[in-house]
């Protein structure tokens, strides 16, 4: 009887726990990701010498959820800037969030 009141609550924070994983291994990976890509950019010119190829750069340096962020590159005054957005949705059962995550990265 005890864990039929228990198990519930117990099963929601598991699942809370592993969904909240894969949302900071999202951002931590959208982070690496926009940071190698302006790195490129910058250090590297042979092979990230366009935008379109700056951004599948950063697209094969994201490894995390199986959602796909967007990326974009301009060149700015701070020197190559490249972006990241996805909208992640926290789902934990009976719970939804939807949360948007963002990373960008300035290299000179």
């Amino acid at each position: 009887m005890e864990f039929a009141l228990v198990a519930p609550a117990a099963i929601m924070l598991l699942v809370g726990i592993m969904g909240l994983s894969l949302m900071l291994l999202s951002i931590g990976s959208m982070h690496f990701a926009v940071e190698a890509a302006a790195r490129c950019a910058s250090a590297i010119p042979t092979v990230c010498s366009s935008p379109t190829a700056i951004i599948a750069y950063a697209k094969s340096r994201y490894g995390g959820a199986l959602i796909a962020p967007v990326f974009t590159y301009a060149p700015v005054a701070c020197g190559n800037q490249v972006s990241a957005s996805i909208t992640y949705t926290l789902d934990v059962g009976l719970f939804q969030q939807s949360v948007p995550l963002s990373a960008t990265s300035c290299f000179p």
